[in-house]
């Protein structure tokens, strides 16, 4: 139960951080520019965890 409550907290620690930095985006540069930038990170932050999971296990 304390690992599911973990992982949830950490979920959620994200979730906001993204939200803070897409907040903090659109009021420097506009919403167009946030909604943009936001995609570009939400690719790469795909792209890392399909990356992550199909890595190699090396095992010396």
């Amino acid at each position: 139960m304390k690992r599911i409550a973990c992982h949830l907290c950490t979920v959620l620690m994200g979730m906001l951080a993204v939200a803070g930095h897409f907040m903090l985006t659109q009021w420097l540069f506009g919403q167009t520019v946030a909604v943009i930038h936001l995609g570009f990170q939400l690719i790469v932050a795909t792209w890392m965890v399909y990356e992550l999971i199909r890595a190699p296990v090396y095992d010396d």
